[in-house]
C-alpha cells in the first residue's frame, strides 16, 4: 500500500498538531479551528471525529502553554 493511501495513525496526527503548535510558538494562542483545518489538510485520511481532533488539540496547546481560541461561528462548536 502506497504511504499516500494509509490513514495516519493518533501519533501522526499528534505529530502535525505539534508541529502547527512549534510553527506558532511566537503566538500568545491558537485557534482551534484553524488548526484543526490545517491538520485535516495536511492528513485528509484523518479518522479521527472533529470532536476527537478539537480535543486533542486543546490538550496539546494547553499543555504547550497556548491560550485557545474557538470560533463560535465553527459548525462543530456546539453553543
Amino acid at each position: 500500500m502506497s504511504a499516500l493511501t494509509q490513514t495516519p495513525t493518533f501519533s501522526d496526527v499528534r505529530w502535525a498538531v505539534v508541529c502547527y503548535l512549534i510553527d506558532n510558538i511566537g503566538s500568545p494562542s491558537i485557534s482551534i479551528s484553524e488548526v484543526s483545518h490545517t491538520v485535516r489538510r495536511m492528513l485528509p485520511l484523518c479518522e479521527l471525529t472533529d470532536w476527537e481532533l478539537r480535543d486533542l488539540i486543546a490538550q496539546s496547546a494547553i499543555d504547550a502553554g497556548f491560550a485557545i481560541e474557538v470560533d463560535p461561528q465553527d459548525p462543530a462548536v456546539e453553543a
